[in-house]
């Protein structure tokens, strides 16, 4: 009897590494079929393509550190350096997800068009900034709205060279269209926002009056390769002059695995009426908790 069950369990072993050997064949020996370690990060890190429903959806927390460069011609340019904090959660039952994002920024300027003879400027803070987002759940296949706001704190205090120079609070509103299985193309998440400066802290601040716009699209190049455009610049107009600023922008996120990615992009106006800078460029670093 007991060399019946051991012959009954040597029988079941080896069926089950054959098994195993054959899938393992099956799946290194087709190059289409994508590796494990690809297929986690792209389930993982789709967010990092700036999809921030798909992340609310995951319930992380995650910083990153931001740095851009503006032209603003005359040998002049401004520099900024931005830490971001974001945090994702659930709104009770129902599927409908938050975003809370806090972030602060360093900026310095140099060349004559600050004053400054074109030697190069310290590093001085500016705005810090706490924006709310919630999202719906699906309220069609693919589709969810959101809604918020973004308050500007003038932790630059009363400098307008390096801050707004005022408190400022901005409704937002959203939508997110996010096909499943659309090839490259990941989603469409428009945004508007329209800021409204309340209390200066400088006596030369103008109260700011702008409407800000974000036409977001997403796409997956590779499963590590993501382009987002008008994620990080946006369409803006100001409501004091009506004039507009819209520019062309692009940004590129490469996951190296779940916890970590970088991202470079660049933007470049091709409406400058309600003038920013010429061309812009900037990188950031991604950690997922």
């Amino acid at each position: 009897m007991a060399s019946l069950r051991f012959k009954s369990l040597t029988a079941t072993l080896a069926f089950s590494l054959a098994a195993s050997f054959s899938l393992a064949q099956e799946n290194t020996g087709d190059p289409s079929v994508v590796q494990s370690d690809d297929e986690l990060i792209a389930k993982e890190s789709r967010a990092q393509a700036d999809d921030e429903l798909f992340f609310a959806s995951k319930r992380k927390t995650w910083v990153e550190v931001w740095g851009f460069h503006n032209a603003q011609g005359h040998d002049s340019a401004s520099n900024t350096i931005q830490p971001r904090l974001y945090h994702s959660f659930a709104l009770g039952r129902s599927g409908a997800q938050a975003i809370t994002r806090l972030d602060t920024s360093f900026n310095s300027n140099s060349g004559p068009r600050y004053g400054n003879g074109g030697g190069g400027g310290e590093f001085n803070p500016g705005n810090t900034r706490w924006t709310l987002a919630a999202f719906t759940p699906e309220v069609a296949q693919d589709l969810t709205f959101g809604g918020g706001f973004r308050m500007v704190m003038p932790t630059g205090y009363n400098n307008p060279r390096y801050s707004s120079a005022q408190w400022a609070i901005g409704p937002q509103l959203a939508m997110t269209y996010a096909p499943k299985n659309a090839g490259a193309f990941t989603f469409f998440s428009p945004l508007v926002r329209y800021m409204m400066g309340t209390t200066p802290v400088a006596s030369n601040a103008t109260l700011m009056r702008s409407l800000e716009i974000y036409p977001t699209l997403g796409f997956q190049l590779t499963p590590k390769l993501k382009l987002a455009m008008w994620d990080e610049t946006g369409i803006g107009q100001s409501q004091r002059n009506g004039k507009w600023f819209v520019p062309i922008d692009a940004m590129l996120t490469y996951s190296f695995d779940k916890h970590w990615g970088a991202s470079v992009g660049s933007s470049a106006p091709v409406i400058n009426e309600n003038f920013n800078y010429f061309w812009n460029a900037y990188g950031r670093v991604i950690y997922i908790f």
